[in-house]
């Protein structure tokens, strides 16, 4: 099962890209709208790894990392996503920034979902979560 979200963003493809690979930028937005995130491992390399511990708000704690396979500064990248533990719940993370004018389109597919309600449930996360690096995006002023 695949996901595919399109996106603008008032950004260049570099912000943008930049926004998902340097660590102080991805804890700021990466999680769902009121989930608390924290980038205990960023190694933004091919090969390197990642770590995100989300803090729900019922103290649930969801421990999610992968590996980047593709990193093509500000074209495209790839890592694969999954939640620790739980080996039916791994997937592969495609992102291409495409320049539209002054602005981005950001592409992201997640494929690997096995399911409708997990494709469904992943796509309701990463809604949330553009809608925050949106923000972040505008507050730190990037072009």
């Amino acid at each position: 099962m695949m996901l595919e979200l399109r996106r603008e963003f008032d950004a260049t493809p570099v912000a943008l890209f930049d926004a998902w690979l340097i660590r102080e930028q991805w804890a700021a937005w990466i999680g769902p709208e009121g989930i608390d995130c924290e980038v205990a491992v960023l190694e933004p390399t091919v090969g390197g790894r990642y770590e995100i511990t989300m803090r729900l708000a019922n103290g649930q704690v969801m421990p999610v990392s992968g590996v980047f396979k593709t990193i093509d500064r500000p074209n495209r990248l790839v890592f694969s996503w999954g939640w620790n533990g739980d080996p039916a719940r791994q997937s592969l993370i495609t992102l291409e920034f495409n320049a539209r004018g002054a602005r981005t389109e950001l592409v992201l597919r997640q494929e690997g979902l096995g399911t409708i309600a997990n494709r469904d449930d992943h796509g309701k996360g990463w809604h949330s979560a553009l809608n925050k690096l949106q923000r972040h995006l505008a507050s730190i002023g990037r072009p």
